[in-house]
């Protein structure tokens, strides 16, 4: 396959991920109400391969108070590869406080943004 078929593949294989993610996150906005979804990693950077998984920031207020591994209960339903990572608003703010996650989040696509939070990445 020509390399410039290759490129095109690839191109359009990150847009599927991107759009699904939309969609979920649509969805997760109907249980959940406000949501924060931001890609990271290898397919937000477009640097995937065949094993990569879909990095996702998830921000919502629904997960104050609930055990942190439990959260990805509420996340069942997410599309395959979905490596989700839930944080409440404030631990969101915590979190993008420290370097190593704000290096993680570099080049992160934002989905959806109820919380205001992609601001603080590009501050």
């Amino acid at each position: 396959m020509p390399i410039d078929e290759v490129i095109r593949a690839r191109l359009l294989e990150r847009e599927a991920v991107v759009d699904e993610l939309r969609r979920y996150a649509e969805r997760l906005r109907e249980r959940l109400g406000k949501v924060t979804v931001i890609l990271y990693g290898s397919y937000a950077r477009g640097d995937f391969n065949l094993w990569s998984d879909v990095d996702a920031v998830v921000v919502s207020e629904r997960f104050a108070g609930v055990d942190f591994v439990v959260r990805c209960v509420e996340l069942s339903d997410a599309p395959p590869r979905l490596e989700p990572i839930c944080w409440t608003p404030e631990e969101a703010l915590k979190a993008l406080a420290k370097p190593w996650w704000r290096e993680a989040l570099r080049g992160a696509v934002v989905i959806v943004d109820d919380y205001g939070i992609a601001r603080l990445l590009e501050a």
